[in-house]
């Protein structure tokens, strides 16, 4: 597990290469429940929660749009073979940069909801750089075109989560 956590933590420093994450079918539906899971408590801790139902809603959604738009990428590139260590990739590393986030919290909450909105936006920066090293590496694409294609995903997700849970 350790080694796993490592991993992660090596692309989210932008230290290891994506491509060493394990694609085996069981890895990724456990990193893909961790995500959620993950995603899922830290969300229920801020302030103007709709509920859990209606969160994990928005979470599924978002994951999905993610996935949906990495195996396009992948396959615009003939790339489609690197899909699951990709999205292992992907969605392990979200949960350590949420679970970091989770954890600063308690913390930051007393400070007042500037200091929370700043380090939450630092956190999505961290977040859609780390995305774009790791698209640069699946795609094979310039790591400011990672960057990008991360940013545009990360604005779909978040729209098809804000339309799943308004509906």
């Amino acid at each position: 597990m350790k080694s796993i956590i490592n991993l992660f933590w090596g692309i989210c420093l932008l230290r290891q290469s994506p491509s060493v994450v394990p694609g085996q079918g069981w890895f990724v539906a456990l990193v893909i429940f961790a995500n959620l899971l993950v995603s899922l408590l830290v969300s229920l801790t801020l302030a103007d929660n709709p509920g859990a139902a209606t969160t994990l809603l928005g979470l599924i959604a978002g994951q999905a749009v993610t996935a949906g738009l990495l195996w396009a990428v992948l396959a615009a590139r003939d790339l489609q073979a690197r899909f699951a260590t990709a999205i292992a990739a992907l969605f392990g590393c979200d949960v350590l940069i949420t679970l970091c986030f989770g954890l600063a919290l308690p913390f930051l909450a007393p400070l007042g909801t500037p200091i929370v909105t700043f380090a939450a936006l630092l956190v999505l920066a961290w977040s859609i750089t780390v995305a774009g090293f790791i698209l640069h590496h699946a795609a094979d694409v310039a790591l400011s075109l990672g960057i990008g294609l991360a940013l545009g995903m990360t604005l779909l997700g978040v729209a098809a989560s804000e339309f799943a849970v308004s509906t």
